[in-house]
């Protein structure tokens, strides 16, 4: 069972601690064989550089500690036709301190107070789960970390997003894996506690009383794979999602193929949901290079729609920080990226453009943009300095009839396990 924190206590911004991007383990295994604990530390530093003098600059410095707890399934005395029943837990604690001073503006990084027009000062998330299983079937409850159209884990900031409700993954044979659920809460990356879904649309916010969902994977071939998922976020709207991918390798050379259907159509009647979005990704790998061309449409009368609480789509073909999910945008994907193995270990880059157009501006005109990013990575090498980790990530966004902006985000994260 997940429960959240009381009263917050104010800390001492005493040290400054290094960090690491922490990601969470989502096996569908009912049989852990290890217990795990994970440390992490991530320093981040964040701003974005409006190009308007009416719109304020966001970002901020924080440090966060986070450790995150694996139990081993372990036998009940209750079993099923010989086999038996197990059991176990995961425990999560996030806490975040904010290093800069309060720029008293939101900047979806840190908990925002819109009454005093403050950053808070640090903030705290914590969250257990119960395990149970039974042979290729794993029951869980409490607080999830879910890797999902509609909810995934987002590490793009400082805290980790996560959910609470209830699960059921099933292994049903070797190339079959079936997920249940039934979440009716999310605590944001810029919040502490657990709240209801929500969405809001021309100024008006409205609710959910949960999200069910199924997701199918099936792996028809050591090569092919697909995946459906069913979303229905109660008294909001229902989501299908359709992907299929395609492997083709060959020495120094892989051809990766994607291609992704999205379907969100309204679950009530004051609201105007009816969006599809179609993508394709080709992927090439040659030896320490990878180039991918894609291409996103947005179909329908809607802009594709995405939950409050700055949840991210990962799952679409040309996922940026700007979304390029305007209703009728049309958006092409250039990425290349480089692995720098053989000169310097640990190190990769990458470049992506996304322009995307045929879509309009509030004012009826029509509009274009375009997202340039740079992502550098390193990972060090020596056995000392094992689990630590530089990122840093330079946005450069350009719109005809908008505000323009430059965003810059520097990580140092650092993760141990034991």
């Amino acid at each position: 069972m997940t429960y959240r924190k009381g009263p917050k206590v104010e800390s001492k911004r005493s040290f400054i601690f290094l960090i690491v991007l922490s990601g969470i383990s989502l096996s569908s295994q009912a049989q852990t064989t290890e217990q795990e604990w994970k440390f992490t530390l991530k320093n981040a530093y964040i701003e974005r550089d409006f190009d308007s003098p009416v719109v304020k600059d966001i970002g901020s410095w924080s440090q966060s500690a986070s450790l995150f707890y694996t139990s081993k399934m372990k036998d009940t005395p209750l079993s099923i036709a010989g086999s038996p029943i197990t059991i176990g837990a995961n425990a999560s604690t996030q806490y975040a301190v904010r290093l800069s001073s309060d720029k008293h503006v939101a900047d979806t990084i840190l908990p925002f107070d819109p009454v005093n027009q403050s950053q808070a000062a640090d903030y705290l998330k914590y969250g257990a789960t119960l395990k149970l299983g039974y042979q290729n079937t794993l029951l869980s409850l409490g607080e999830l970390w879910l890797d999902l159209p509609l909810t995934t884990v987002d590490g793009s900031r400082q805290l980790l997003t996560s959910y609470w409700g209830g699960n059921l993954r099933s292994q049903l044979s070797d190339q079959l894996q079936l997920e249940l659920g039934h979440i009716t809460k999310l605590s944001p990356r810029n919040e502490e506690d657990f709240r209801k879904f929500s969405y809001t649309t021309k100024g008006v916010t409205h609710y959910s009383d949960g999200l069910n969902y199924l997701d199918l994977r099936y792996q028809i071939s050591p090569h092919l794979k697909t995946e459906y998922y069913f979303g229905h976020l109660e008294n909001l709207y229902n989501k299908h999602y359709l992907g299929v991918e395609h492997t083709w390798k060959a020495d120094s050379f892989s051809l990766n193929s994607k291609l992704k259907y999205f379907n969100a159509q309204e679950d009530n009647n004051q609201l105007n949901i009816d969006a599809q979005n179609i993508g394709l990704l080709e992927s090439v790998k040659i030896n320490n290079h990878s180039i991918g061309i894609g291409y996103q449409q947005i179909i329908g009368e809607s802009a594709y729609p995405l939950p409050d609480g700055f949840l991210p789509e990962p799952y679409f073909i040309n996922w940026n920080t700007t979304g390029f999910f305007k209703q009728d945008e049309k958006s092409y994907h250039f990425i290349y990226n480089y692995d720098f193995k053989d000169y310097i270990p640990g190190l990769n880059t990458t470049l992506k453009y996304v322009y995307g157009n045929n879509f309009k501006a509030a004012d009826g005109h029509e509009n274009k943009e375009n997202e340039a990013n740079f992502i550098g990575s390193y990972a060090f090498q020596q056995p000392y300095l094992k689990g630590l980790a530089l990122q840093y990530l330079l946005i450069d966004y350009n719109v005809k009839q908008g505000t323009d902006f430059t965003e810059n985000r520097f990580f140092v994260n650092y993760s141990k396990k034991f």
